[in-house]
């Protein structure tokens, strides 16, 4: 037991770790939508989720939660061998293994070795939102009639134009950032994601080019209202991971989801755009979207 809390040892992921991360998340990518294969998912809610990375061997694991009581299901060739070395590193902290799992390859490998040692249950606040590109950059049919409107009218209120996000314009995107994130702290009680939400796109937005980000805006006189950015599952598979647009220009969400797409992920076929948290309005405004695909994840705990 000594030599396997020997072997793992977490910590919090880091911008440094990210070339690292990448080679071993690289291998699980093709074939899956699921945002847990994206190191910017890892990085930018590291210190809302607790999430921690350890290195063994030609394995990664992660775990969430202030104390390790949660993992992904492991990146590892051998799923079998990963999946016993964190038996042994959980039995010897006294305390039971559980996953998260995302629907996949991961999970069909996982359920075909040890379906007989674990219960599932659904996660429904886990759950991914995925869309057909061609459908959020077109928006055509009576499902999107709404935001067809919406955008419609904010069009005949505003004059507006959009702008691939750059590092020159980031400072006007972290003055955005910085206005919606005190407007949304008098109105929410999650403060925590929001505050760490905004800390961490100033960590990583002036690193783009590094981490593969795409990002876009939207000004209305000249001044940002909206912005969004995110990075690629695959080739097939893009997901984003902030969306922002002032409160007092709620309608440019429907804009800037829009622009972003037509303008940047034409050679994607899927967006993702992560899961709700649980949160009502969110839950609300991702199903408003039909989503195409509902990405399934499980609580998987050992028997």
């Amino acid at each position: 037991m000594l030599n396997t809390l020997q072997k793992l040892e977490f910590k919090t992921p880091h911008i440094s770790d990210y070339s690292k991360i990448i080679t071993f998340l690289e291998p699980f990518a093709k074939g899956s939508m699921s945002c847990e294969i994206t190191p910017m998912t890892l990085l930018i809610w590291k210190n809302y989720y607790h999430q921690k990375i350890a290195f063994f061997e030609d394995m990664m694991f992660v775990s969430l939660g202030e104390n390790s009581e949660i993992f992904l299901l492991p990146f590892a060739n051998d799923m079998e061998k990963a999946v016993n070395i964190l038996k042994d590193y959980t039995k010897a902290l006294n305390q039971p293994l559980v996953f998260l799992g995302a629907e996949g390859i991961r999970l069909d490998i996982f359920n075909s070795i040890f379906c007989e040692e674990f219960s599932q249950i659904e996660s429904r606040d886990d759950f991914e939102y995925i869309y057909l590109t061609e459908k959020l950059k077109t928006l055509s049919g009576k499902k999107f009639h709404s935001k067809r409107n919406h955008i419609s009218a904010f069009s005949r209120a505003h004059q507006w134009s959009y702008e691939t996000l750059t590092p020159k314009i980031l400072p006007e995107v972290f003055k955005m950032a910085d206005r919606w994130t005190e407007e949304m702290k008098q109105i929410t009680e999650d403060i925590k994601s929001i505050e760490v939400e905004n800390a961490a796109l100033k960590e990583y937005l002036p690193h783009m080019k590094e981490l593969n980000l795409l990002g876009g805006c939207i000004r209305v006189k000249g001044e940002i209202v909206a912005f969004t950015f995110g990075s690629p599952i695959n080739s097939k598979v893009f997901d984003i991971h902030v969306e922002k647009a002032l409160p007092e220009f709620r309608t440019a969400y429907s804009l800037i989801n829009r622009e972003f797409i037509a303008n940047e992920l034409s050679s994607f076929e899927y967006v993702n755009r992560e899961d709700d948290m649980g949160l009502e309005g969110l839950r609300k405004a991702k199903l408003s979207y039909h989503p195409d695909i509902l990405l399934k994840k499980y609580v998987i705990k050992e028997l």
